[in-house]
């Protein structure tokens, strides 16, 4: 009687069963919960996963399995979610399915048949609309019960299934989990699937388990298990020996162990010997699975073995019952029970047959390619592409390359049709014939494929392949084609952030257009000039630039060129202080846009107007119109990149009109998208403003350094950003560092003429330097006075200028940046504090904007100012009772205690916090804080780590260590963010 081939107890992972046991708790419990389980081939994952979704179906759980494929180069795009999803098919009556599917049934049927016909291709949703529908489907089907997704073989994932898990991770808020299971040792050598298994592992709460090796004992165990009897010592240390703790390994060597077969040392010959068990007639259809990949359907089986239907199904049974094949239940389909053995099978195979056998499988797939949906078809075609190239059929591999390119493109798989037409280029010189017949000639297809790297964000490759189109140009006899080629080398360039590149590659491509009449190209290439010119602040230049372009685009009848030159020219009109004809060249650039049916174009418009409105003062409809900018965006399946970009300025006028709430929610929606550097950057500056203000220094900085490192080439951000790491430092008494990111900034306002980087930095700047003289007063450091005061004179002369130059005079931010640097000088000039008047103006001007943060601040300085001066406290109390109503409003922490021991020091009292009324269950666990408990917890609440509660309360970290604890206990919270969810519901201050 032979042993069991597999042990019929889970043996070890007990700790792995009891912390994903936790997953599954959190899931159940509201939470969207991620696990990723590692380790070598044959070490248990799978197993394990099973019984954890076996024990969640028994918790209630809907339970959808799915694994990524592995059949060479090629996949069908987003396979394990569909096979996952098919299940529903099976599990849920039609009513329910309706339910679930709601509004995605019609677009979904492009990726499942099942649903209904395909959409036209052209009507096909992109890949962030596919993304959406599928987390929709997700998000209702968690309203039913619980939903745990297991998804299997991650490092087989293709590129579209690793764009989703990303987005599904970030983005799923339901009471789900997704168990991922991945082969350690595979990830050196695929980068963009370790790229995500890091993503994963930063998602909030991610369990990440690496599975490893059982130990002697546990080896134990599973014999004993497995053959139904204590395993003798003997064979117990050969287990061991052998199998290094390798449950798979294990488990092969006691099944051929048992059957008397000499067992080599070898894992290789280990598995044929496994194998070696059936029949030469069993063995050879193995052989051929083996080269069709890790899964093949029965009826492609049928047609490349040559067996009868009922002969083949009980070759495959008796491969089945011997624990070699699997079948899949969701597809039908037949799968290694291990992929070690497909890839030994495929190795054992003389060069000759593996060929003959990839031409079969080719043969064979040739006829079915072309009845099913966009994904499958792309699946199919990639598949019957990797069947003819390993084949050795370079015409035929590359026909099926091109259309598995086009399909590829078709189901909103821009990665996987990026490396279709990268290997029809590869074959191109080898197969002259099939090229003559492709649907694509090669500078076509070589441009397809820099678009699909392009739009994938392989920015690399993408400049790799335009290179390549450069140097078959000659632009001597085609310098209209060099100059397209230029022109989207700087687009590539500048959405990879290197703006120096594009501006070469821009003035290039004008070059190799300029000879000859009008034509769209140079048009083209003088609207991406005045493009960088206004980035880098350049804005009479970019202005000249763009009229240039929008001349020669109107003689060459270029619609979309018009619409981007009145984009350019509009901006770097707003940018000078002309908002009037600045705004009308906006709305007329994005009527003809419009007109033009080009939707890049038109979101680029509607973005540059949220800017503008923001500039000109108007940021509530700055808000409104930057809200539109990422459906927009999402229909166009650019959310991540274009859509982050423009809705950023919504997030960041939010946080200035004090809705912080909204604008950390927005905040938060964008940069779970994903988005590349530069898109990430303008998040990033609004994320850290906000969290300045609320008094987490240690992030705000970091977000900020991160947005420099993102996008520090054209002065907008680099001058955001130092600007308020300055602050930042000042707040902290880092001096020297915050004045060497005033010079930093300063720097990149050189050859700029756009006033609001000057402006901004010098306020900055002169903040700093009194902060400083603050400090030193306080701490009678004598010496820093004269310093200061030369660099602040230098900075308040320099913001003037630019303040006064121009149209600046219009610009309303520009002049409350400038009222709030006379202030702050006047600060420096006095010593008490500054002058009232001064004070008051900066107020008034931030109020008249409606930005609550900057006025409340202003506010707090004129009490300060009253308080040395005549008026005395009775006016002081007024200002403070507006500064600190504001502050407690908002939730911004070091404001709200600078009012505060502002207050305390004049012996002011101050008005009830403005918060809504304490329950008594609110108000009872504080009730046992002492006093420096409730100071410890106040600051804790602003996001201010220990060290840094230890600096401000000038205590030890260990000593803050302590109080927490009994914060924690006090309040019956298990960690520091309930202790601040609760610090926010009750006042404890008073």
């Amino acid at each position: 009687m032979s042993a069991r081939v597999t042990s019929p107890v889970l043996v070890g992972r007990r700790d792995e069963l009891r912390l994903l046991g936790g997953v599954l708790d959190r899931a159940a419990a509201g939470e969207f919960a991620v696990a990723a389980i590692g380790g070598e081939a044959g070490i248990g994952k799978t197993r394990l996963s099973m019984l954890v979704g076996e024990r969640a179906r028994q918790q209630g759980f809907q339970v959808l399995i799915g694994g990524c494929l592995d059949i060479g180069e090629s996949t069908v795009p987003y396979a394990p979610l569909l096979e996952a999803l098919r299940q529903l098919w099976a599990e849920l009556d039609s009513e329910a399915l309706t339910e679930v599917l709601g509004p995605a049934s019609a677009e979904l049927g492009s990726l499942i048949p099942e649903l209904g016909p395909p959409m036209a291709a052209d009507a096909a949703p992109g890949a962030g609309r596919v993304f959406e529908l599928l987390r929709g489907v997700l998000q209702r089907l968690s309203q039913r019960q619980p939903v745990l997704v297991i998804i299997e073989d991650l490092h087989w994932a293709d590129h579209a299934t690793r764009d989703l898990l990303r987005y599904l991770s970030r983005n799923l808020h339901a009471p789900a989990a997704l168990i991922a299971t991945y082969r350690s040792e595979e990830l050196p050598q695929r980068y963009p699937v370790r790229k995500l298994v890091a993503d994963l592992h930063r998602h909030p709460g991610c369990q990440r388990l690496q599975l490893p090796p059982l130990t002697d004992a546990e080896l134990r165990e599973l014999a004993d298990a497995i053959l139904g009897h204590p395993a003798a010592p003997d064979l117990v240390r050969e287990l061991a020996a052998r199998a290094q703790g390798n449950p798979f390994y294990a488990e092969e060597l006691l099944a051929a162990r048992d059957q008397g077969l000499q067992v080599p040392e070898v894992l290789r010959n280990l598995l044929l010997l496994r194998v070696a068990e059936l029949g030469p007639d069993e063995r050879r259809v193995l052989r051929i699975a083996a080269v069709a990949g890790t899964r093949v359907p029965h009826e492609l089986l049928i047609a490349v073995s040559g067996e009868p239907d009922a002969v083949l199904t009980a070759l495959l049974r008796t491969a089945v019952e011997h624990h070699v094949l699997t079948v899949a239940p969701a597809t039908g389909s037949y799968l290694f029970r291990h992929a070690l053995l497909r890839e030994v099978l495929y190795e054992d195979l003389l060069p000759g047959e593996r060929q003959a056998l990839h031409t079969a499988f080719a043969t064979a797939l040739a006829g079915r390619a072309g009845g099913t949906s966009p994904a499958e078809r792309a699946g199919e075609l990639g598949q019957l592409a990797y069947h003819w190239h390993a084949g050795g059929h370079p015409s035929e591999a590359l026909l099926a390359s091109v259309q598995a390119g086009l399909a590829a493109e078709a189901a909103s798989a821009p990665g996987d049709a990026e490396r279709h037409y990268d290997r029809a280029l590869q074959l191109w010189d080898q197969a002259p014939q099939a090229a003559a017949r492709s649907p694509l000639d090669r500078p076509t297809l070589l441009w397809r494929a820099m678009q699909t790297a392009h739009v994938a964000g392989d920015y690399a490759h993408a400049i790799a392949l335009i290179g390549e189109g450069l140097a078959a140009t000659d632009p001597d006899r085609e310098p209209l084609q060099a100059s397209a080629l230029l022109t989207f080398l700087g687009y590539s360039h500048h959405a990879a952030g290197d703006i120096d590149s594009a501006e070469a590659a821009y003035n290039a491509a004008l070059t190799a257009a300029s000879p000859g009449p009008a034509s769209p190209e140079r048009a083209r290439a003088l609207e991406s000039k005045s493009h960088v010119l206004m980035l880098r602040d350049r804005n009479h230049d970019a202005i000249d630039a763009a009229r240039q372009a929008l001349a020669t685009a109107e003689q060459a009848n270029a619609r979309s060129t018009q619409a981007r030159a009145l984009n350019v020219l509009g901006s770097a009109q707003c940018n000078l202080g002309h908002f009037t004809e600045g705004l009308a060249c906006l709305d007329r650039g994005q009527q003809i846009a419009a007109e033009a049916g080009d939707r890049a174009t038109l979101l680029w418009t509607r973005g540059n107007i949220a800017d503008a409105l923001f500039d000109a003062g108007r940021a509530g409809e700055a808000v409104r119109v930057a809200a539109e900018t990422l459906p927009m965006a999402r229909a166009m399946g650019a959310a991540t990149n274009y859509g982050v970009y423009f809705a950023a300025r919504g997030a960041e006028a939010l946080a200035w009109l004090g809705q912080w709430q909204a604008a950390r929610q927005l905040i938060g929606e964008l940069l779970a998208l994903d988005p590349p550097p530069g898109s990430r950057c303008r998040a990033l500056l609004a994320s850290g403003l906000l969290r300045f203000w609320q008094g987490d220094f240690d992030a705000a900085g970091a977000e900020l350094t991160l947005a420099l490192a993102g996008h520090q080439t054209v002065p907008a951000p680099a001058t955001c950003a130092y600007a308020r790491q300055a602050l930042i430092a000042a707040a902290e008494h880092r001096f020297d560092a915050a004045q060497a990111a005033v010079q930093a900034g300063l720097g990149w306002c050189t050859g700029t003429d756009g006033p609001g980087h000057i402006t901004r930095m010098c306020l900055a700047g002169i903040t700093v330097e009194a902060e400083r003289a603050d400090a030193a007063t306080a701490g009678s450091h004598s010496g820093y006075a004269a310093a200061t005061d030369g660099a602040a004179a230098t900075l308040i002369r320099r913001a003037r200028r630019a303040a006064a130059s121009g149209t600046a005079t219009h610009m309303p931010i520009v002049q409350a940046e400038l009222a709030t640097a006379e202030a702050e000088w006047s600060r420096l000039q006095d010593g008490h504090g500054g002058s009232p008047d001064r004070w008051q103006e900066a107020a008034t001007h931030w109020e008249k904007l409606s930005f609550p943060h900057p006025a409340a601040y202003a506010r707090r300085r004129l009490a300060e100012t009253l308080l040395h001066g005549a008026a005395g406290a009775g006016a002081a109390a007024c200002e403070l009772a507006a500064a600190y109503d504001t502050a407690t409003m908002l939730g911004a922490g070091p404001l709200l205690r600078s009012v505060q021991a502002l207050a305390e020091r004049a012996r002011i009292p101050l008005p009830g916090p403005a918060a809504a009324p304490q329950t008594g269950t609110q108000a009872g666990p504080a009730g046992s804080l002492t006093k420096r408990e409730r100071q410890v917890l106040t600051l804790l609440a602003d996001g201010l780590s220990n060290r840094r509660i230890a600096q401000d309360l000038f205590i030890s970290e260990r000593t803050v260590s302590v109080h927490v604890t009994h914060i924690l206990a006090k309040l019956g919270v298990t960690n520091r963010t309930e202790a601040a969810a609760t610090a926010r519901r009750i006042d404890v201050t008073s």
